[in-house]
């Protein structure tokens, strides 16, 4: 019995590694973009409403990561597209960031 649960504990960790290995950068860059958003709020560098705007573009951009994974892979054109969402969001943040507009 002990057998069957140790090896169906190894095979879970392995299946794990593999899921989050195949996952790729998009789950570090979103955390990284959730952090320069909230540190942006917090120094007063991104508005109230600038701080919406980039919430609902991440929001989205987790949607559709969602949306490409249903299937259990994620092809290239999906993959793509995600990277290009991530890089406007990137870019848009650090624009919010570096504007005329505080609070």
């Amino acid at each position: 019995m002990k057998k069957i649960f140790l090896g169906i504990l190894v095979g879970a960790l392995i299946l794990g590694t593999v899921t989050v290995a195949m996952a790729g950068p998009f789950p570090w860059r979103e955390t990284r973009q959730q952090t320069r958003i909230s540190q942006g709020f917090g120094r007063g560098q991104v508005t109230p409403w600038e701080f919406r705007h980039l919430e609902r573009q991440q929001g989205r951009i987790e949607g559709f990561q969602g949306h490409a994974w249903s299937d259990g892979s994620l092809n290239r054109p999906e993959a793509r597209h995600l990277t290009r969402m991530q890089n406007r969001a990137s870019r848009d943040i650090w624009r919010a960031k570096h504007n005329r507009f505080h609070y």
